[in-house]
This record gives C-alpha cells, structure tokens and sequence, in this order.
C-alpha cells in the first residue's frame, strides 16, 4: 500500500495570507497510515514485528508534506528533501546546499542553526546533494530534541540569507595571489578527478539525454564554480526551495501526538508558499541519435598500473518495483558474493583481471543497471593488434610497478583489456554462457539469492534503522517530482512490502530469470567507461592550477582592497551567537533520552573452549545472532606478523580440507565423513554465503585491510546469521579457522588483488594520512621488532606480498604456507581470548555457547590428530574466575624529545590534508588499582572528558576551528580528537587547497583562544559540550550492532556493563566546570601552536606543494622511500 495525492493544487491558490490567522490546523493526515517491512517472516524463533507505522501529514495550502515513521529506535531522524535539478557543471545545487548554513530571515545568525541542533543531544545539522534531490540532515537523541530544531532548520532551507560575503567564504573566491579558495572550490578539487567520480559523471552521460538531471555534475566543476554568481544561486532556490516541493521525513519512537505537539506549532510564515512548484517530468531517456557508446578517460595516478570499467544498461522506471527487485536478485547472484559467477570469472584467478566486480540497481526515476569492474590491470605499452595475437611484453621501468610483465604474460585477455570493447565482450560473452548454462544448472541459484538480498536488507535496517528507511523514502519523493509514471502524484512507500515481493520472486521459475537477464543485459544496449590511470596527469592538473592562479593575480588592479575585501567577507562571515541566545535557546528534557533496552552478561568459563575464556552475551531487539570471536595476538612470532594481513584475506577465502569424522554440511547429511574431503573454495564461499549474512576476519576491531584502528593484538573472526542458521554457520566459521588449506591459487588471486587495492588506496589523501601517520608513530616496545599495525599497513606490505607472489609464482609456494599454516597453528592453540554474542532478547545464551563448545571440541580434536598434538583439548592459560577483562595496552607512541616533521608529496593528489599529534595519556577508565566507586569519587578521568567536551566545542560544524580554516576557504575543514586506546591527541585539516593558510590559521586560532577565552567559551557552552557528548554515548547503544560493540569496549576498558559505563561517563561529564575545560585547553591543545613541542607533524599533499621555513624544517619524503624502510622478505 501506497499513500498518493492527486494532481497538485494550482500555484495560485497556495500560499495566501489567511493561513498564519487561521484555527484550521497546518497540516492534515494524508491517507492511510502505511507499514514499513523491517524484515521477512522467515527468521525461524527470532520472528519480528514486521511493520514500521508511517503516516503522512499535508500542508493544508501547499503540497508541503511530513512523512513520520515510527522506529523503536533511542536516535531520531530529521531530513529536508527538496528534488533538486541539474543543467550543467556549476554546481548550483551544492554551493546552495552549503550557503542554507549560513543563516535565515527569522534566524540571522551565522551559527545560529549549529548551536541550537547541539544544545539538543546532537552533534548538529549536515547536508549532501545528489543529482537529483538536496536533503538536510539531522540526528538526535530525544523527540523533543528534533522538535526544537526544526522550525529554525526550515527556515534556514527555505528562507536562507544568501549574501554575497557568504559567497565569497563558502563558494568561491581567490586571495591578493590568485589562490583560489572557498569551501566548496576545496571540497570539489579532491573529488573532481577522483576515479570512482569521474567514471560515474561519464557513464551518466553516455546513458541518459542532456535534458535529464543525471547529466549534469551536481557537486560543481572547479573551473565552473569559478564562473559561478550568487545571483544564479538566488535564482535556482526561488524555483525549487518552495514549500511547495518540501517533504519533510521523521523517523524515532515519536509519541502519538508528535503531530499534533509539533507539527501544528511550526510559525506559519516560515512554510508559506510562494506558489513556485518544481513537479515537472523528466526524460530520462538515452540520448537519441546518438552513436557513442564508449568514453577512454584519464585520471591522476600515483602509477600506470590499474584502471576500472563502468557497465551501465538503462534499467526500468522507479515505479516499476518488481521489475527493479528482481534485477537487484540477479544482480546479487551475478556479483553479490567472491563465489558469485562474476567474480570466479574476473576476480578470484591466479592473474585477476579486475580486484574487484560491484555491480546493482541505482535510485535514478529511470534506474541504471551497473557493473563495476575495479583494479583492472593497465598494460604498460600501447593497446596491441590481439587479432595477431601480438603483444609488447617490454618493461615500463616503474620503480613501483613488480613483474608487472610476467603478470601480463601469464593471462592471455591482461595485455588486451585496455583495447576498445575487450573487456566488454569478456563481460557479455559471460552473460551468455550463465544464460545457456541455466545458471550453471543450479535451480535454487535465485531462490538462494532472493534470501541472501532480503537478509541483507534485514540487517541494514536492523543496523541502521534511520538511514535505512529515509534511503527507502528518498526515490520516492524524487519520483513524485520528476518522474514520468508519478505524473506529479505523492507516492511514497512504494517499497513498503519488498521483502514479501522478493520472497515471491524467490519462487518463480528459472524461466523467468533467463528471460530477466536476455533482456536486460544480453540483448540491452551496453554503455561502457575504461578509467586509465595517468601518472603524469596530476602535475599536469597542477600546472594547470598555477597558471590559473597568475592569470587570477593578473585580474587584480588593487591588492590592498581585494585583500580587505575578502578579509571583511570573512569577518562578516564568522559564526558568533551571543550568550544570551544560546541562554534562550530551547533544550529538551535530558530524563527524555535512552538508550537500546538490553541484558548483558559475562561468563567466566570454567574449562576454555579453544581459544575461549570467557563469554559476553548482549539481548537485544535484534532478528540475528552475531557471534565474535576474539583471539589474543600479542605474542606472535615476527616472521608470522608480516603475513598477518593475507591471512586475514585468505581466512573464510580457500579451500578446506575436511577430515575424517567431522561432519560436512551439505544440506543433505550430518553424518561424520568416513575419508578426508577437499572442498573447493567457490563450493565453501557459496555456502557460507547462503548461511551467513556477513562475516569477516580481522586484526584489530575494524574490519579492515591495512588498517588495524585498535587493540592490534587481537584477531577477531565475526559472522551474523538468523538464529535457526546459527549452528551450520558456526560450523563452518570453525572449521575455517581449523581446516583452511592455503594453495598456491587462492594466494596468486587474493594477493595481487591485494596489491591493487594498495594502488587504490594511494591515491585516496585519507587513508594515505592514516597509514603514514601510523608509520611514525608506532614504536614497538620489543627492541628490532613491529607493531602489529605497522605490520598490516600497506606501507610495510606493498613489498612483502610482491615478494610472496615472487615466492610463489617461481615455485616456492611452500615457503609462504608453512607461514600461514603456522599463524592459523597460533590462532588455534591460543588462550585468554573471549567470545561476544549478540542475541535476540528472548534467547537463552547458554543453548549458543553449548553449540560453540560442541563444535569447536569436535573440530579440535581431529585437528590435534592431523597434527600430532599431544593434547586433542588444549589446556587453558585462563580459567574459573579469571576474567580475560580488561585488556591492558601499552603505548607505542615514540618518546619524542623534539619535533619531528615530515612532508609527503604526492603526485596523484589535488588537495591537501595534515595531521599532527602527540602522546597524551590520561585515564578513560578504572584503572583497576582500586574500587570502581573510589576511582568514581575522585573523578581520575575528569581530564578525559573536559577534553572530549572541549574538541566537541571547537571542532563542531560553525565552531572556532571551522571559522579559521573553512570560513575563509582555505581547507574543508579540520579536527581533534583523543584516541583513548593508543593514547594519542591529533589535530587533523581535512581536504585542503592552501595546507601552509590552514595551519598558519590554526596556530593563530589555539594563542587567541589564549588571550581571550571567554570570547570563545561562554558559560552556556558547558552545557552544549555535555549535551553533544551525551548524543554520542546514546548513538553507540542505539542498535543491536552499536550495542555489541559497546559492550565488547566496556569490557575491554574493565567496565561490567553498560550501565557501569554510562554512570562512570555521566558522573564525569556533570562534574566538569569551565576551569577544567580551560585547564586541559592550556595544557593539551595549546601544544599544537607551539612549533617547538616535540610531536609528530605531518603534511599529504600535492606533488609541487613548497612548505615555508616559518612553518618549520619539514623532512621531504616520498612514499617509496618509507615503504623502503621495512623488510620485504620474510
């Protein structure tokens, strides 16, 4: 069921004056109330209610419209949509999206809108733009919380200043020196030529006409940006930011009588219509006549040595939903999985041919099939006569690039894939062998599918039920703008009851199928962007933007009044609320606010279960079990930490090889094999993937490759199942980890996949920031020795897994698995570790963990036989009443006597980031030395949390940081932020066009907040730090996922349970005052403007990027010549 409206009221009769004198409510219910499907029926013991009760409430003039759906949720959501189209490359709908911020006719002050949303338990407003809607966001920890906001928020979309000196900071301008500047002109300038962005504005044009929205690039071209005017800007938000084209969507647990409260109440004149209605259908059509099904396209490089394929078919239109669900099936089975028929073909090969195969539907009104094909090797010489059969196999000579040339001479398609519709032909030539093969003669190949997307979708909503739902909304109501089949109708909830439609999908024939795939993607016209990477092409680009910049220097007649010029726009532009405001500001009731209803438990194992000591148990309202287990790492030899990153993608990734007298679950027997049995890796992947809806494997607590965040010496495996699936998926968790069988294959595919995504990830300024800053700032306590996370970094592992395919390819691949077999042999004899589970609230926990001793007791035992262990049950290190909790750390930030600066240029990047930190030890938690409620009393982590609110203060949207740096154009933005567990204090400026301003700014910023404090801190700003922290505590025990990983925190840091560690952090956070604020202002933020503290500064920045002597003896580094540093061969 569907709510829908007729055709839209005439623009003449909406809006007039009577409304904001009128007893008649503002807005009246439209239609039935409709129920949102949170999952499908099919949960075995774990059934759910399966609806989220949605109403709609019409302005009762305009077509202004609210859409409130009710989520037993403790987070509610706000967003402001309004269907916004693109003509061109300006960028008018982002540069708008950014000057809404700036303040509103009813609300004037810049900053207004910032303090007000973090007053009330949020971290404040956002936005993002799309290429066909622009929605305003906000997130809160309280009903009372949104309602506060949302008259000012309303007003600032609709009613918005948009001044010229707000132009000038937000949008676009250049300094006395040419230098362009502006936050949007930064954003756009690390995004313009970014791959994934670029290929995507390609495709778009190539599949639909010029008329339609998709063409246009919504974020802005930095050279049309430049050309921009704020008369234009003005110009774009009369025709589309009227009431009118509002819909405003609500989800939360929000009280019956939310409308009536709140709704009812919003002043009249701040929706009044000024009959400007944006409803009008789009042609979203192919270009007609056109003949151009193909684009070659550059992007900047750090090397030549992998590209990317875009695949796009025009697809169905929005209304159109079982068509759309089931391509999304298809799609699924094509690519949804490593085993999927996609990725055997391209992917998981011994020489892949792309890293990676993402593919799906997209949320256009007329949809677009794609397909993804990224990582795909560049042959390094030019596209060769492949009908000869001819190839040059001479070497480029890259200093990065390894046997890139015996990689292209062991695949006969890699030297070819770059030739115009090679790759394509592979692609369809694919299609059609799946096509007459029937689908590889599996008959549950699509019903298996249909469960996978639909337990997908379950736990995305389950996970994040906001974001879930308002992604659900969001089609429609651009539909109901633009789309042909909407005709200008409200239609929203089209995808109300998409798990009962994809449950009968999953039952149609396989004639069905056949007949989707023909026509859409064998028999649809293909359209097709190759992605070259081009080493030369981001000095180019900069060049490029240094003659922009003299020829901008040129244009300047007075510099002295074009710098005062731009200094007062800054100035006039600057967020600063009075005390008294923020004093009269409405806040909501902090009583109001809670979070996820739970129970927890810890079981202290009385005989460990392998690796298992002890077990930590959280109900929820959850419709899956989430099992994790966590094995200690610390101790592992060196030579094994080196492979400890191509395990981690191996693990759940290979073979197996069962032995004799475990059970194989094949559907059909539980018996025990009689002989030992290979199981191949696409028959085990495509298993587990029916079985589970995700699992991974990891060194840290992020499932991450090359990225380990925290408590490095802990390996965790993870899988999330519906309950009646809990011990088949189990069973085969465990016996992955016990019966992996590392050959030679599956190490050739997933390490030179690897080694792509290590190119990608080059290229990318924050990931790059991370892994370099982790380089020089952690120093193993053991003498000769690496931390774990140095380790796994792609720094440390470009060169280890180039020598490990080197290993392998010239025949000694032994070497590498006996490596990996003896991790796998740590991981299995270990002890002290924990298992966490995360079960729905009417499960008994003890059923899960009798399964987990059971399976894991039989598995061991066998792989005690195969290895000649003496003991078939190891004994445990930890057992009784020894809690593995808390895990201790010590740090491995260096102790630096002075500064230590670096600068990484970096020839692919067009915009700049920094990161500056220092070690800062100071006690989050119990230490443990004493009682809980001694250490309570005497507020040992008083420091921590004056911290935490002080960082929330400066680093908010409209706070002091972003006034420095974002307000006068010179960066994106900037941070701080403590990391409690590796005990660091860092100072980040994110995407910046002047890095050498920004910090300079900064630095100016830090002594200012010096000498005039209370021109920065007011006394009303303690209470807007506790209520932005206070949302962030409720966030991370708001779903059943946040839940789990909360309290695997809590255990870890030596709290109990949650509400242990909600009365340790309220207790602190009601405690601090605003001399404590001030005191660890002085004593550990103030640092970062003193250039002769011994820390850690580092630069990312663009090839050509000069550091002046002023901002200090920067060491100039590149990133071959730190990747240089570490030991290849092990």
């Amino acid at each position: 069921m569907t709510a829908e409206e007729n055709t839209p009221s005439p623009a003449s009769n909406i809006g007039n004056s009577s409304s904001s004198s009128s007893k008649s409510p503002l807005f009246v219910k439209d239609g039935e109330d409709i129920f949102i499907q949170r999952s499908s029926n099919d949960s075995g013991s774990c059934k759910q209610s399966v609806g989220y009760r949605t109403s709609v409430y019409k302005h009762f003039e305009s077509n202004m419209r609210f859409v409130v759906c009710r989520v037993p949720s403790p987070i509610y959501t706000l967003n402001i949509y309004v269907p916004t189209a693109v003509a061109d490359n300006k960028g008018l709908p982002h540069t708008l999206e950014h000057l809404i911020f700036c303040g509103s006719k009813r609300y004037p002050v810049r900053g207004y809108l910032d303090v007000l949303a973090a007053h009330n338990y949020s971290i404040g407003t956002n936005a993002w733009t799309d290429s066909d809607h622009t929605c305003y966001t906000l997130d809160a920890a309280a009903e009372d919380a949104v309602a506060n906001v949302l008259p000012a928020f309303l007003d600032h979309v609709l009613n918005p200043l948009l001044r010229d000196d707000h132009f000038v900071t937000e949008v676009y301008h250049y300094d006395e020196t040419g230098k362009e500047q502006g936050v949007v002109f930064s954003e756009m300038v690390s995004y313009e030529n970014n791959e994934e962005n670029l290929s995507s504005y390609h495709l778009n044009n190539l599949v639909y006409n010029t008329s339609a929205t998709y063409a246009g690039y919504s974020g802005g071209k930095t050279r049309d940006i430049a050309n921009l005017t704020n008369s234009e800007i003005i110009d774009y938000h009369r025709k589309y930011y009227d009431a009118n084209n509002v819909t405003v969507v609500l989800t939360g647990a929000f009280s019956d009588d939310f409308e009536e409260r709140y709704l009812q109440t919003i002043p009249a004149d701040i929706i009044q219509s000024h009959g400007h209605d944006s409803r009008e259908p789009m042609d979203c059509s192919p270009p007609k006549n056109s003949t151009v099904l193909h684009e070659t396209v550059n992007f900047p490089s750090l090397g030549a040595d992998a590209g990317s394929f875009d695949f796009g078919w025009c697809g169905p239109s929005h209304e159109d939903v079982e068509t759309i669900i089931a391509l999304d099936i298809l799609m699924e089975y094509l690519a949804g999985t490593s085993s999927s028929p996609l990725d055997l073909r391209f992917v998981e090969r011994p020489s892949p041919l792309a890293s990676s195969v993402s593919v799906g539907v997209n949320d256009n009104i007329v949809k677009m099939l794609n397909m993804t094909f990224s990582g795909v090797p560049y042959p390094h010489n030019e596209p060769t006569d492949h009908a000869e059969g001819s190839s040059d196999d001479e070497e480029n000579g890259e200093a990065h690039d390894c046997d890139d040339e015996n990689d292209d001479a062991e695949d006969p398609d890699i030297p070819y894939l770059f030739d115009d519709g090679y790759l394509q032909n592979l692609l369809l030539e694919e299609l059609q062998r799946i096509f007459d093969s029937r689908f590889d003669g599996d008959p549950h190949a699509l019903a298996n599918a249909a469960k996978r997307l639909s337990d997908g979708l379950a736990s995305k909503i389950e996970k994040s039920p906001g974001e879930a739902l308002q992604e659900l909304f969001a089609p429609d109501i651009v539909a109901s703008h633009f789309s042909q089949g909407s005709r200008g109708r409200f239609r929203i909830g089209l995808l109300a009851n998409q798990f009962d439609v994809i449950a009968e999908l999953g039952k149609r024939p396989i004639e069905f199928w056949l007949g989707l795939l023909k026509k859409w993607l064998i028999e649809g016209t293909v359209y097709s962007i190759a992605m070259v990477p081009d080493s030369e092409l981001g000095p180019k680009l900069e060049l490029e933007r240094k003659e922009r910049e003299q020829a901008n220097e040129a244009k300047i007649v007075d510099k002295e009044a074009h710098s005062r010029y731009i200094r007062e726009a800054v100035e006039s532009n600057k967020a600063n609320v009075p005390e008294k405001m923020k004093r009269g500001m409405p806040t909501p009731d902090p009583s109001k606010t809670a979070i996820l209803p739970h129970t927890q438990s810890l079981v202290v194992l009385e005989k460990a279960i392998g690796p298992v000591t002890a077990v930590q148990t959280i109900n929820t309202d959850s419709g899956f079990v989430e099992a994790q287990i966590q094995i200690p790492i610390g101790a592992i030899p060196e030579d094994q930490r080196a492979y400890l990153a191509l395990f981690q993608d191996l693990l759940m990734n290979t073979d197996l090889v069962l032995p004799a007298g475990v059970v194989y679950d094949d559907d059909s027997s539980d018996a025990p094999l009689k002989a030992e049995k290979r199981i191949p890796y696409a028959e085990f992947e495509g298993k587990l993937s029916d079985i589970v809806t995700s699992r991974y494997s990891c060194v840290g607590q992020m499932p991450r490759l090359f990225a380990c965040y925290w408590l490095d010496d802990i390996f965790v495996v993870d899988f999330l199942a519906p309950c009646k699936r809990y011990a088949r998926a189990l069973r085969w968790i465990v016996q992955s980890l016990l019966f992996s069988d590392f050959t030679a294959d599956r190490i050739l595919a997933c390490g030179q996949n690897m080694l792509t995504t290590i190119a990608e990830m080059k290229r990318d300024v924050d990931e790059l920031i991370f892994t370099v800053g982790v380089h020089f700032t952690n120093t193993s306590p053991v003498s000769g020795s690496l931390t774990n996370r140095r380790h796994t970094s792609f720094l440390a592992q470009e060169g280890v897994l180039k020598g490990i395919l080197e290993k392998v390819k010239t025949g000694k691949a032994d070497n590498v698995i006996s490596r990996l077999r003896d991790i796998q042999s740590t991981l299995v004899q270990a002890t002290g570790g924990f298992m966490a589970l995360s079960l729905p609230s009417n499960e008994d926990p003890k059923p899960y963990v009798d399964t987990f001793a059971c399976e894991w007791n039989m598995s061991y035992g066998k792989y005690a036989e195969r290895n000649n262990l003496a003991e078939v049950v190891p004994t445990p290190t930890t057992v009784g009443n020894k809690s593995p909790f808390p895990i201790y750390y010590q740090c491995v930030f260096p102790a630096l006597t002075k500064p230590l600066l670096v600068h990484v240029p970096v020839q692919s990047l067009q915009a700049a980031m920094s990161r500056f930190s220092f070690k800062l030890d100071i006690p989050f938690c119990p230490t443990g030395k004493r009682s809980f409620d001694d250490e309570l009393t005497d507020l040992i982590s008083l420091d921590c949390f004056a911290l935490q609110m002080l960082t929330s203060l400066l680093d908010r949207i409209d706070g002091p940081l972003s006034n420095a740096v974002r307000g006068k154009g010179y960066s994106y933005g900037a941070s701080m932020f403590h990391l409690q567990w590796t005990k660091e204090f860092v100072l980040e400026v994110d995407r910046a066009s002047d890095i050498v301003k920004a910090v300079g700014a900064i630095k100016q910023l830090l002594l200012d907040i010096k000498d005039n404090w209370g021109a920065y801190v007011g006394d009303t700003d303690v209470s807007l730090a506790r209520s932005v922290v206070k949302y962030g505590i409720t966030l991370g025990q708001s779903t059943p996922k946040q839940m789990l990983r909360s309290s695997i925190s809590n255990s870890i840091h030596g709290f109990s349970s949650a509400k242990e560690c909600n009365t340790w952090c309220s207790t602190h956070i009601a405690a601090v005052k605003m001399s404590d604020m001030r005191r660890v202002f002085e004593k550990y933020v103030l640092p970062f403007a003193d250039d002769a503290y011994p820390m850690f500064r580092l630069l990312v920045t663009p090839l050509d990027t000069e550091v002046p002597a002023e901002l200090g003896p920067f060491e100039r580094m590149t990133l071959e010549g730190i990747s240089a540093t570490y030991k290849t061969d092990y």
